[in-house]
């Protein structure tokens, strides 16, 4: 059943007539409407794709370009920018493949067994603005696509690429004249990518090949500007790239996650992602890691780190209720933080309903900010109707 479904959805975004399917027919509610990104990423069965199955396989820079011959995957920008007076930007651009099949759908110069997803965010965070769009194209005719050197990832006029033989430095373009935003970033070379997981396998379930590649850029310098209805901002700040590709990473009873990448004012970096489960417990393949101010990295297991949600803001858009403060502590590392959103309301009201923005960090024990960062939630519906009777 939810191979179908991803062959239906896959199909639909073929037709860029996914958003208006899933978000907008009949008498379902909007929380119902948007496809689950558990959805999109399978419950171990394979279809004929590869899958991840032992560490060790990532090798660089081959693995920057796309890997057809797994279901999904993703090269995923966030950062946080400020001008020089001190207003502050968040910032999402990310590309997603998906395959439709293991083989073309026919031999024609428009075919194609490869289907790209982009979403661009940008965040005004004194203005408590958040806007958010998305592109679909085929990987066929020049429209959309990655290669691995000189890395470029495309849709249409939105584009990561590198700017010399080397994957760093950057450059990240993209605006949306219909929501007014725009981007355009030089994003440097910092530390050393970090192999996430066992030497690059993030386990994600108990399941044989349940798991993904998982590679980061933790800290980037970015500089360039930023647009918001036509005002151009000089901005200059720190970004992050999340690179992951898998055929099947979730349990069937994964429902959802919270994921986080926090870049401390020390200098180190921390990801930690939580696996939530139909039953409410935590999936122990919960996972995270801790990047030294000099790139060392440090696995964080699921007993590693606490996660609380302290307060949960209700979407005006969805009716979802998302938790937008969170506690954090890696209590081995001396870690005790408050997360909070900047803005809460950083809802992504897409294809793919999840939430996504910027976020502060604090000590717990009260202070001045620590740090910034992005926090991921998905998997968040609303709850079930109470019975009249």
């Amino acid at each position: 059943m939810r191979r179908a479904l991803l062959a239906l959805l896959a199909l639909f975004v073929l037709l860029a007539g996914a958003a208006f399917w899933l978000r907008g027919e009949g008498e379902r509610s909007p929380a119902e409407a948007a496809a689950t990104v558990t959805l999109l990423l399978g419950d171990g069965d394979g279809g004929g794709f590869e899958q991840a199955m032992l560490p060790g396989g990532i090798e660089l820079p081959r693995d920057h370009g796309p890997h057809d011959d797994y279901r999904t995957e993703w090269w995923y920008f966030t950062g946080n920018l400020s001008t020089p007076e001190g207003r502050e930007f968040g910032f999402q651009l990310t590309f997603f493949r998906f395959a439709l099949g293991v083989a073309p759908l026919r031999q024609s110069g428009w075919a194609s067994n490869q289907v790209y997803m982009a979403h661009f965010a940008l965040t005004d965070k004194q203005a408590s603005d958040h806007r958010v769009t998305e592109r679909f194209a085929r990987s066929a005719a020049g429209l959309a696509g990655v290669q691995a050197q000189p890395f470029r990832a495309w849709l249409d006029d939105w584009s990561a690429r590198s700017t010399s033989e080397k994957f760093l430095p950057l450059e990240l373009k993209a605006s949306d004249a219909t929501d007014g935003i725009g981007l355009s970033l030089s994003l440097a070379p910092g530390k050393p990518p970090v192999l996430q997981g066992e030497n690059g396998l993030s386990a994600k379930g108990t399941a044989p090949g349940n798991a993904s590649w998982y590679y980061s850029y933790t800290r980037m310098p970015a500089t360039g500007f930023v647009v918001m209805d036509g005002q151009r901002y000089e901005v200059s700040g720190l970004a992050w790239l999340d690179r992951e590709w898998s055929t099947s990473s979730l349990d069937a009873d994964v429902v959802g996650w919270d994921w986080f990448s926090l870049q401390l004012e020390d200098g180190r970096d921390l990801m930690l992602y939580s696996l939530r489960q139909q039953d409410g417990t935590t999936a122990p393949q919960s996972a995270g890691s801790l990047v030294s101010a000099d790139g060392a990295r440090r696995a964080l297991r699921r007993q590693d780190f606490v996660l609380e949600a302290r307060r949960h803001w209700r979407s005006p858009h969805s009716g979802v209720s998302w938790p937008v403060e969170w506690r954090v502590m890696v209590p081995g590392e001396e870690i005790d933080l408050d997360v909070k959103a900047a803005p809460p309301d950083q809802e992504q009201n897409l294809t793919v309903r999840y939430w996504e923005g910027t976020v502060d960090v604090y000590p717990a024990a009260g202070g001045s900010r620590t740090g910034r960062g992005y926090m991921e939630l998905t998997g968040y519906r609303l709850p079930p109707a109470k019975n009249p009777r």
